[in-house]
């Protein structure tokens, strides 16, 4: 699930408008719009804050790889063509700008 997609479904679990989530968290409806539309990544600390003004708390957290199913996934991966690999690493290495700094797509 995407943190637009998160939000959204947490401001209505709570009753709220995108206008009364803005302000609690002293923020701009509209910017509570191209989060929740997928127009803004924000920040994992930006999420937080957001998710705070919900009464509510972030948690993340990181799950070992089956060894088997790791294996699998690299032979897999190497079977790919090399454009094929580049892309997606061109698409993490976009995805991952925009966590840090919860650039706009």
């Amino acid at each position: 699930m995407d943190a637009g997609t998160l939000l959204r479904r947490r401001r209505r679990a709570h009753g709220l408008s995108q206008r009364e989530l803005a302000l609690r968290a002293g923020t701009r409806q509209a910017t509570i719009s191209r989060i929740e539309n997928g127009h803004e990544v924000p920040t994992v600390r930006r999420l937080d804050q957001l998710l705070t003004a919900l009464g509510e708390r972030l948690e993340l957290s990181a799950v070992p790889l089956d060894p088997e199913r790791a294996v699998d996934e690299v032979r897999a991966d190497q079977a790919r063509s090399m454009t094929a690999r580049l892309e997606d690493g061109f698409s993490l290495a976009s995805f991952a700008r925009q966590l840090a700094g919860g650039a706009r797509r």
